[in-house]
């Protein structure tokens, strides 16, 4: 993409350069020559303001071409298990929704443009059949949806292939998730793909909401959206909005989930988003492109955790209302809705589930570490990325590069506004504050092979140490070492078996 617009915009400076040109010499300019000279500069500056007043689209623009037909069919999820995520790529008609219109007017407008018919073939779960289908040989499918953690295991089975046969697809483009794309490539092959054209991780990252109600209740609390802007939304200041919330509501004694708290909810969503919030890497890359576990000798990392933990060590912050590190979210939404918790942890596309509350909610992003902190973290996996299928045939590639990234720059343009401005900002937040908050956590998505690919023995396994509420992070890391080691030798080793 950057060499293609150099060029334009070379191109662009050298006609405004040969329209300006008056002569050769050193001779003092004459009046006429002054006001040529002057011609130039505003012919120079007319075109310098056409240049920015065009989209990345326009300054980089796909090929014409008349596809004569030509079919791009998605192997994709219903929504029948994977239920947390917008996984939809089509729609048969428009029903008055706001996302699935869009859908549906965008694959219309890049079917008439190029001559091809867009569909999805949709199941519960894509990960059932992926490899019989691949194993038959059958050409089925262009684009297949893979969940996130399976992904890498798939192309090391040669289920899927890499993207450097996508001839029109650029990443750096802003359509596509760069930060994710450097998460689903592996010694310089990318497997996989999250981009605009899909709602999947863009309906996934986790944020927090709040009850304005019971927020004003609390003496000298700050503003939150101000501490937001202003970096002050902190560990620190989490655990001092919360610390003596939770209320014996019952007067029983006992501190349960008939009783008032700060926040409950599933524990890998409240304490992973905590830990990420912070900034938090399990798993990075080396110079030589291959990952790494990042947690072991990283100080950094050990006092995110111990700090977390002391937060909520005895401190009635937090109340565990399952044992296991993935369930407790239905349950925690009752407690909310029913006013009587102040924090609710939940991803973008749950905030539907609270539309109706007779209470204003406000929505921010989890708390940086501290002030110093550049960046807002948003924890962000565990639903399907866009992989090639292998029987994807050799002469198909122009063609599904061309429609794939033609839908996910009329989807940056069109549909995600869509659902960020139309059904999140009008529909679900109330106020201008949580609107610009959104725009934050959508800009804050983070990536993380110990998130999306090896969450059973990285993020998996911290989150159970807050389960149990049991300070045993060095030894964890410690033991946890060797098992994250063997995934990612057995990850290399067929790589490299791959090459051969």
């Amino acid at each position: 993409m950057k060499m293609r617009m150099i060029s334009a915009l070379l191109l662009i400076s050298l006609l405004v350069s040969l329209a300006a040109c008056g002569g050769e010499g050193d001779t003092a300019a004459s009046p006429a020559e002054t006001a040529a000279g002057g011609a130039g500069e505003a012919a120079d500056t007319a075109a310098a303001e056409t240049t920015a007043e065009l989209s990345e689209s326009e300054l980089d623009p796909l090929p014409e071409k008349d596809m004569g037909g030509f079919k791009l069919r998605f192997y994709n999820y219903d929504d029948s298990w994977l239920t947390w995520a917008i996984m939809n790529m089509d729609a048969d008609q428009e029903n008055g929704d706001n996302v699935n219109d869009a859908i549906y007017r965008r694959n219309r407008r890049v079917e008439e443009k190029y001559n091809c018919e867009i569909s999805e073939t949709l199941v519960k779960n894509t990960n059932d059949d992926i490899k019989k289908i691949i194993m038959s040989g059958d050409d089925l499918y262009e684009l297949m949806f893979v969940y996130d953690e399976l992904c890498a295991s798939d192309y090391c089975a040669g289920l899927i292939t890499t993207w450097d046969r996508m001839t029109y697809v650029d990443s750096s483009h802003s359509w596509w998730n760069q930060d994710a794309i450097d998460v689903f490539s592996l010694k310089g092959r990318q497997f996989a793909a999250v981009g605009d054209l899909s709602l999947g991780m863009a309906t996934r990252g986790f944020v927090l909401l709040f009850n304005k109600e019971l927020y004003k209740s609390i003496d000298g609390a700050p503003n939150l959206y101000d501490a937001v802007r202003d970096s002050t939304w902190t560990l620190d200041t989490f655990a001092a909005v919360c610390k003596d919330f939770a209320r014996d509501l019952n007067g029983d004694g006992v501190m349960d989930d008939k009783d008032m708290w700060p926040t409950t909810g599933a524990v890998k969503l409240h304490f992973g988003s905590l830990v990420t919030g912070a900034g938090v890497r399990y798993i990075e890359l080396n110079s030589d492109g291959d990952p790494y576990f990042a947690i072991p000798g990283n100080e950094y990392a050990m006092s995110v955790f111990e700090k977390i933990f002391s937060i909520h060590d005895g401190t009635n912050i937090y109340y565990k209302l399952m044992n296991d590190v993935h369930s407790g979210s239905n349950e925690s939404r009752v407690i909310f809705t029913e006013g009587r918790q102040l924090f609710q942890g939940t991803s973008t596309k749950a905030i539907a589930n609270y539309r109706d509350c007779d209470f204003d909610i406000g929505i921010i992003p989890y708390p940086k570490f501290d002030s110093k902190q550049e960046s807002y973290h948003v924890l962000t996996s565990g639903t399907g990325v866009l992989t090639i299928p292998a029987t994807l045939p050799d002469d198909r590639f122009e063609n599904v590069s061309i429609l794939v990234d033609a839908l996910a720059r009329d989807s940056h343009y069109d549909l995600l506004p869509t659902y960020r401005e139309v059904v999140l900002k009008t529909k679900y937040s109330r106020d201008e504050d949580s609107a610009e908050m959104l725009d934050i956590i959508f800009n804050s998505a983070t990536f993380d092979l110990g998130l999306s690919i090896w969450p059973d023995v990285t993020y998996y396994k911290y989150m159970e140490s807050y389960l149990k509420m049991k300070n045993d992070f060095a030894s964890l890391t410690e033991k946890q070492s060797k098992a994250v080691q063997g995934k990612i030798d057995s990850l290399l080793e067929a790589l490299a078996e791959s090459e051969r």
